[in-house]
């Protein structure tokens, strides 16, 4: 059974978001950067949620969705060694 944990936090999770949209955008991660995109992701973590509970998803079947198990790596994908030069 998981540990309790903090006091839920939204702002910490839309925070969260907010960096991730600006490093996806910009590749800049600062507080500045960080604070011009906290409407946007307050509205798509609204978008998101809404749009789970329409389609009556749990929360455990989201995170599944959005995160896939990872196949098991092969032995070939072990010892492979870095890309030659033609290679993309």
């Amino acid at each position: 059974m998981p540990q309790p944990s903090a006091p839920k936090d939204i702002e910490k999770m839309v925070e969260a978001t907010a960096k991730a949209m600006a490093l996806a955008e910009h590749r800049c991660g600062t507080p500045r950067m960080v604070k011009l995109y906290m409407d946007d992701a307050r509205r798509v973590l609204l978008d998101v949620a809404m749009a789970a509970k329409r389609l009556n998803w749990t929360p455990d079947e989201l995170v599944r969705a959005l995160k896939p198990p990872k196949r098991p790596a092969r032995y070939w994908d072990k010892h492979e060694g870095p890309p030659l030069r033609g290679e993309p």
